[in-house]
């Protein structure tokens, strides 16, 4: 992968989740400030000021849950856009930076020197060190780390394929990227809407809770 596609896929991820974490945190901040808007009246009925300080309390806080929420989205969002649109161009670029910090690991994968334990420190620590580039690629990596285990994957195809060790450097990248791109599949890292949805009824009944309920008990 060039260095200039890389550059702007990361920038297209990096839009996909600063828009998300920023939209979500607004649309919390407005949901919240019409919540207390509606609400205040209701919470400051009774004697007490309990409600109406918890009410307020929920204003302040719950836009920080949004923007968590927001955060888990975009990169969520990140990932897909990725695996659909640059799955191959990604696991290219990941299996080339391996082969360029460490050509021995693949002309050694049947080795004896060459372990399962060695392979794994390696890819770890280049995908750590490409992590550490931004914080968009930090999140990406991550989360791909998480959610896949990608270093099994170079380690089985290192170790048990054949092929692999005996061929060229670019046989084996070649094999080691085509078995990341048929793991790494978008379908598996479409944003799961549910939690937002939770988030948004959650907060409404917390609201509604310390409007109605809460100033009956503490007449």
């Amino acid at each position: 992968m060039a260095i200039k596609t890389i550059l702007n896929v990361s920038a297209l991820a990096g839009v996909k989740i600063t828009s998300r974490l920023i939209g979500y945190t607004a649309f919390g901040v407005f949901l919240n400030l019409v919540l207390l808007l509606f609400f205040t009246s209701w919470a400051g009925r009774g004697h007490s000021g309990l409600p109406l300080l918890l009410l307020c309390v929920t204003t302040l806080l719950a836009p920080i849950l949004y923007f968590f929420v927001g955060k888990k989205q975009g990169v969520a969002a990140a990932l897909h856009f990725l695996a659909e649109r640059h799955g191959t161009d990604l696991s290219q670029f990941v299996v080339g930076k391996l082969t360029d910090s460490y050509p021995q690991l693949l002309d050694k994968a049947h080795s004896a020197g060459s372990t399962s334990a060695a392979i794994h420190e390696k890819i770890t620590e280049q995908l750590n060190k490409m992590g550490e580039q931004s914080a968009v690629n930090k999140l990406v990596f991550s989360s791909l780390l998480q959610k896949f285990d990608f270093i099994s994957v170079i380690g089985r195809v290192l170790e048990s394929n054949p092929a692999a060790g005996s061929g060229s450097r670019e046989e084996t990248a070649e094999k080691i990227a085509k078995a990341l791109e048929e793991k790494m599949r978008a379908d598996d890292l479409k944003p799961d809407l549910s939690a937002p949805r939770k988030l948004v009824v959650c907060n409404i009944a917390a609201a509604l809770f310390c409007a109605s309920i809460l100033p009956v008990i503490f007449r």
